[in-house]
């Protein structure tokens, strides 16, 4: 296997990058890679003048998976309740308790100042033939193989939010999925037909925009909206788990939303057709869309890409 990543701060605090990662190659254990984005819109102060930011939070869970994850073997089973899984998710709920509790004083601050983070793990299992892949919250693993890209878990966002409520279906929550992920952020989307919210119709051309930038009077939140994550609350948090084959010459491509908010799905896709450092040359790439204020997708985050070539 070879791997290749990138990582890079948001243009609006260029100093200081909050998101993080973990790859470990194996080495005669079975390889794990994580891609771990700190939520940096909550922050506070310390009373001696330290800043708690999404970067402290990250790094807490890179820490964690790095003690907790680096012995598994390399037969490892990914079946559901087999050895990786509980791992992995033991791993995650001890981060998260971490974070709750040191960083965010065991709940004992406003949540407006907690600090958190998502992340996704992916453990090469049963000896290099199948991926086991744990999420909480909405970084991305995909899947490429034979020119095809698939989405490994789905993002627990605004989309997946109304759906939980039972305010979208699942059917137009993946419509509206679909464009999200296609605007190239200049040219209209093709957007026929109607979609139902809350039980009214509304015309798909103007619905869709309602989920990048929020609606407040049908009570859509805006796209930064993240529906589960580390260390905000006390419980421990519900995982999403997939798994899914892998054969040579498959690539495993790991990112936060600072990349694929900025990117189409057709533009992640034609970057990881390419041979050698597909995850600098999409990180790159989705930097300089952050950069421009003229494209309606460009979004300021920070960036962090892990591109693993089986």
């Amino acid at each position: 296997m070879t791997t290749y990543h990138y990582i890079q701060a948001s243009i609006e605090h260029p100093d200081r990058c909050e998101d993080a990662f973990m790859i470990f190659p194996g080495n005669g254990k079975a390889p794990v890679y994580s891609a771990i984005d700190g939520m940096g819109g909550h922050q506070r102060q310390t009373d001696s003048g330290e800043m708690i930011t999404g970067r402290e939070a990250s790094q807490m869970v890179r820490s964690v998976l790095i003690e907790d994850l680096q012995h598994l073997p390399a037969d490892v089973d990914a079946l559901p309740g087999g050895a990786a899984e509980q791992r992995v998710i033991a791993a995650l709920n001890r981060a998260h308790q971490r974070i709750y509790n040191e960083l965010n004083i065991g709940g004992g601050i406003p949540l407006n100042q907690c600090v958190g983070a998502v992340a996704t793990v992916v453990v090469v299992c049963e000896n290099g033939q199948r991926l086991l892949t744990v999420q909480v919250g909405d970084t991305r693993g995909y899947l490429f193989s034979i020119d095809e890209i698939i989405q490994l878990c789905p993002d627990e966002d605004n989309v997946e939010h109304l759906i939980r409520q039972g305010v979208l279906s699942i059917e137009d929550g993946a419509r509206i999925t679909d464009i999200l992920n296609s605007y190239d952020g200049v040219n209209q989307p093709k957007a026929e037909g109607t979609i139902t919210i809350a039980g009214q119709p509304y015309e798909l051309y103007l619905a869709w925009r309602w989920f990048m930038v929020g609606n407040t009077a049908l009570n859509i939140p805006g796209a930064n909206i993240v529906i589960n994550a580390l260390g905000i609350h006390a419980p421990n948090p519900l995982s999403q788990e997939s798994r899914i084959e892998v054969s040579a010459g498959d690539k495993l491509f790991l990112c936060s939303d600072g990349l694929y908010k900025n990117l189409t799905e057709a533009e992640i896709t034609a970057g990881l057709q390419q041979a050698g450092d597909g995850a600098t040359q999409l990180g790159e790439a989705a930097y300089a869309r952050s950069k421009d204020t003229n494209n309606r997708r460009s979004t300021p985050d920070d960036i962090t890409a892990i591109l693993v070539e089986f």
